[in-house]
């Protein structure tokens, strides 16, 4: 099959443009596939996210006029959203929806946020296409692209990490790219990131090792590189993707403030009424909400694991009924202890007792009347980005010397994502009048 001039779109390499414009208008999140060399020819409109084209999920347009029938296509994706066209049609992996064993070529629309149009007979792709899957993907965490030919051209898969487990061999079995791979383009590898290449899809034989070519954010420098040199050409069977481990780590706590609505089944109220025939005022106590609970998650999203705790204080808006909801802060403390080397996230729940004794004073000789209540709100995930210093060995790129330890310093983002529920404070209405 001839060489492919695929188009570099910093910091990806995209398939072969269209020469004619698109002259159309397209939303968000649809592709359009046409049959012929034209925008006038027979299509098919597929939106994301409406069936059958659900995330996260292989799609087939078999039994369409463009199964094995696609020329042209023209696409409008967000940044951050990826979809996989193929060849073959095939069964989504349960332990991996990304696995392309027996997909055959496979043509990689990456979103920008932009109309951009593909050829497929200049791909090498015309009249291929039957199914796709497409997903929201995590580019911070490290990605590379293996072509057929040398250059960066020809056929090509995108793996993105976030999509397989780190510390183990991924075989590439049965994909197009196997025992085909000419080149890589890995120039968003993460600092403490080391991608294997293998000859054998169980990880043995020949290898070679790609290390990041730029800090993190940034692709200024090409990571672009022939597999002739190291005598991998034709020869990738598997790859494998592991995480320098630092020596200590401080990461900085966050802090969120979040509304929650109140909703039907989350309010608790308790009463009391009864006379004080006594002369001088006495404390009435009343309990509520007994063996209630509720608990706040975290999930901390780094390229190692750490130890992660949960605290929340509670400031009140609101939380009886006719209100608008709950306000809390909620906040997390993470601690420096290294507990993984391969594990990318770790998540805490922590429960909060919402039980409350409440007390107040009756008039002497009066008939009183209370009721307390307590409302629980139900918080949205909420994310959070703190930055995190890392101490290696390794002189790192990005990092900067501590002559105080003796280690380089790695500065990177820490993903953090709130979730669950917390309880306002309590309402009490009160009132009395003289005994009669």
């Amino acid at each position: 099959m001839s060489s492919t001039n695929n188009v570099y779109q910093a910091p990806f390499y995209v398939p072969p443009r269209v020469t004619t414009p698109f002259a159309g208008g397209m939303s968000q999140g649809e592709i359009i596939l046409y049959k012929d060399n034209n925008w006038n020819s027979a299509k098919l409109v597929i939106k994301l996210g409406n069936s059958p084209y659900i995330e996260d999920n292989v799609f087939s347009f078999a039994g369409t006029n463009l199964q094995d029938g696609a020329t042209w296509i023209a696409f409008c994706l967000p940044v951050g959203t990826v979809c996989t066209l193929f060849d073959n049609a095939i069964s989504s992996d349960p332990a991996n929806p990304y696995n392309f064993s027996g997909a055959g070529i496979c043509v990689d629309l990456i979103g920008n946020g932009q109309i951009q149009t593909i050829d497929l007979a200049a791909y090498g792709a015309n009249d291929m296409l039957s199914g796709g899957i497409w997903r929201q993907v995590t580019t911070s965490e490290g990605w590379f692209q293996l072509f057929t030919d040398t250059g960066c051209s020809g056929q090509f898969n995108t793996i993105f990490l976030d999509e397989w487990p780190t510390g183990t061999v991924n075989s590439l079995q049965n994909w197009y790219i196997n025992d085909k791979a000419s080149s890589i383009n890995c120039p968003c590898l993460t600092p403490v990131q080391t991608l294997t290449l293998s000859e054998n899809t169980n990880g043995s034989g020949s290898t070679v090792t790609y290390g990041a070519a730029n800090a993190f954010g940034s692709f200024t420098q090409s990571g672009a590189f022939d597999l002739t040199g190291p005598g991998m050409n034709d020869r990738v069977s598997a790859f494998s993707c592991t995480v320098i481990q630092p020596q200590q780590a401080k990461i900085a706590s966050v802090s969120a403030k979040v509304q929650g609505a109140i909703t039907d089944g989350n309010t608790f109220s308790t009463s009391a009424t009864a006379d004080n025939r006594a002369s001088t005022s006495i404390p009435i106590t009343m309990q509520l909400a007994e063996s209630q609970s509720c608990t706040v998650s975290s999930t901390t999203t780094m390229e190692y694991s750490m130890s992660v705790s949960v605290t929340a204080s509670v400031a009140v808006s609101a939380g009886v009924p006719g209100e608008d909801g709950v306000t809390a802060t909620l906040s997390t403390t993470l601690s420096t202890g290294i507990t993984s080397t391969t594990s990318k996230s770790f998540s805490a729940t922590q429960t909060f007792d919402l039980s409350q004794t409440v007390t107040f004073t009756a008039p002497p000789q009066s008939h009183y009347t209370a009721v307390a209540t307590v409302a629980i709100g139900e918080f949205p995930t909420t994310t959070v980005t703190t930055t995190g210093k890392f101490y290696y060995k390794q002189n790192l790129k990005g990092s900067t010397f501590d002559s105080t330890t003796g280690l380089y310093v790695l500065s990177s983002p820490v993903t953090v994502n709130l979730a669950g529920g917390f309880g306002s404070q309590v309402s009490i209405e009160a009132s009395a009048a003289p005994l009669g």
